[in-house]
């Protein structure tokens, strides 16, 4: 991934979570985040990008088909979840 890459990503999560569509909550080992449906898409989009370059996590993606909803868990082992932490509470 070049330095341009992880700008234009970091922007996208950045946008994503400040839209007010997405919750976030601790869980064991990692972060859960949910997305109203009208940020369902963005979520899974930017989740399929995240599995290309981070192996170490761990991804759980559950979608409710009527409500549009999203749900996503994150989970690392060791010190991964503190980076989890991180990247997803923090902010």
């Amino acid at each position: 991934m070049t330095a341009t890459d992880l700008r234009d990503r970091q922007g996208a999560w950045a946008k994503l979570m400040g839209s007010g569509q997405v919750d976030r909550d601790r869980v064991a080992g990692g972060i859960r985040l949910h997305a109203a449906s009208g940020a369902a898409d963005a979520l899974i989009k930017l989740i399929d990008l995240e599995r290309e370059c981070c192996a170490w996590i761990q991804f759980g993606v559950t979608r409710d088909p009527i409500a549009g909803e999203a749900d996503v868990v994150l989970t690392a082992e060791g010190e991964g979840e503190a980076v989890l932490a991180g990247m997803f509470v923090a902010g």
